[in-house]
This record gives C-alpha cells, sequence and structure tokens, in this order.
C-alpha cells in the first residue's frame, strides 16, 4: 500500500478551481490509473480544520463587504441591482486579501440575477449564495468524517482562466492528529534555540505539524503539498532534531511540491 499524505495547500485546489488545479489532478490521476501499487490518500485533521478556517474568515470578510455595501447603497441612495453589484464586487476587493475574496465570492451574484431581482431583494440573495457556497466547501471539509468525499465534477469557482478536469474523484482518510498544535509548538519552543524561536512563523509552524503528524500518526512517507515553500525555510534548521530528523531525509519521507 503506497500512502500519499495530502495536507492543507493540497486539499483546497481540489476544491476549487486555481492554478494548482490541474498540476495535482494529473498526479492524482497518474496513482489512481497505475496498476503497480495500490495508493491511499491521507490527510491530518488539522489540515481538515484549516481549511476549514479558511473558508470561514474568507466567508466573514465577504459578509463584512456585504455589510459596506449596504451602507454605502444607502449614502448614495442606490437601489439599482446592477449598481449593487458593482459596488459589491469593489468591496470585495478593497479587501486586505482583495484578490482572492474577489476570486472566490463575485460567483454568488449569478443567483441573484438567475431572476430579475427586485432592489430589496438583493442583500439577502447575495447573503443566501454566500452562504450555500460556504456551507458546501464545509460539507466536504467535515471534522467528524473519516474520509473526505472530493468529486472535482462539482469543483466550485474561484479563478476562472486555469485549466481544470472534471473527471477527478479522490477519497481522502482522514488520521486524526495525536497532539494538538499547542502541545506541538510548545514541543518546537523546548527544542529549537533562542535564534530560531524568534524566527519561526505561526504558518510555518502548522506546516511543520502537518509533515510530523501524518509521519508519525499516519504512518506516511510520501507527501504532495502545493505550497512550494513548505517546510523549506526550516528544513535545515531541524534537520538535526530528534524526532524531525527522519522527516527531512529522502529515505524516510519523500516531500513532493507539486508546481503549476
Amino acid at each position: 500500500m503506497r500512502l500519499v499524505g495530502l495536507e492543507t495547500s493540497a486539499i483546497m485546489p481540489l476544491l476549487e478551481v486555481t492554478p494548482r488545479t490541474l498540476p495535482i489532478q494529473k498526479r492524482i490521476l497518474e496513482v489512481q490509473r497505475a496498476s503497480i501499487q495500490r495508493t491511499e490518500f491521507v490527510t491530518d485533521s488539522y489540515s481538515v480544520e484549516e481549511a476549514r478556517q479558511q473558508v470561514e474568515v474568507s466567508y466573514s470578510s465577504a459578509l463584512r463587504s456585504l455589510d459596506k455595501t449596504f451602507q454605502i447603497a444607502q449614502r448614495e441612495k442606490v437601489s439599482q441591482p446592477t449598481l449593487l453589484a458593482v459596488i459589491f464586487v469593489k468591496c470585495l476587493a478593497e479587501n486586505w486579501y482583495g484578490r482572492e475574496e474577489t476570486l472566490r465570492w463575485s460567483d454568488c451574484l449569478l443567483s441573484v440575477f438567475a431572476n430579475t431581482p427586485l432592489p430589496n431583494e438583493f442583500f439577502d440573495r447575495v447573503r443566501d449564495a454566500l452562504t450555500l457556497k460556504r456551507d458546501t466547501y464545509l460539507s466536504i471539509l467535515r471534522t467528524d468524517a473519516e474520509y473526505l468525499e472530493i468529486d472535482c465534477s462539482r469543483i466550485l469557482p474561484y479563478w476562472v482562466s486555469p485549466s481544470h478536469l472534471t473527471n477527478v474523484q479522490v477519497k481522502v482518510r482522514v488520521v486524526h492528529n495525536s497532539m494538538s498544535l499547542s502541545d506541538f509548538f510548545n514541543l518546537l519552543q523546548n527544542l529549537l534555540s533562542e535564534p530560531l524561536k524568534k524566527k519561526l512563523r505561526v504558518n510555518e509552524v502548522s506546516d511543520l505539524f502537518h509533515l510530523y503528524s501524518l509521519y508519525h500518526d499516519a504512518g506516511v512517507r510520501e507527501v504532495w503539498s502545493c505550497n512550494q515553500n513548505f517546510v523549506r525555510r526550516h528544513e535545515r534548521r531541524l534537520v538535526g532534531l530528534s524526532g524531525f530528523a527522519e522527516l527531512f531525509d529522502s529515505h524516510h519521507v519523500r516531500i513532493i511540491r507539486i508546481v503549476r
């Protein structure tokens, strides 16, 4: 049995269209069609939780943009739905992660105009569409599920230009982390020298946590990541530490970074 670990950055492109979607889809099809060895895809439960958090934070930001649109509409006395739609897109774009928010949520306006909306329906329709899309993500990213059931024929719109496949289906087994992220952070703090403690960033701790859990909890010896910097920065710093050295030894773990 070949076990392949997928962390957050490799799961999200299977749920929504991004420049990383086609490369990882092709990789999955390649191993699924190979008859030499059966392959099982595995993730750690924190990857699922982290993906859910990304969606929830993005959704909350979209709701704030909708509230901002309402305030502008009152201020400027705008009621025409097409103008409100433009204002909403601009409010999405004004966020700190404006490009990502606009790409992910602007499609929700399509359902608003499926039938000619009345001015007083606009905000309720957009809110309902945002919530429906959020719930679609979360229905796949279930923290209580033994497997993530991913069907790319129902992949969600995000980027519009990248090519992607719709004939990819994959089950990803979810393995629960034996320690919490906070416990893992404390473990690192006890092992790292003072200069390294100061350089360790939150997202890097998450990446290391995924790798550590997939190896120790799931027995994974091959990890796919769509994050080109996945644990790369701290690889040479942690290679000599007990419990980490084998993670960066190619004889123990292969880290495959999926390029666009």
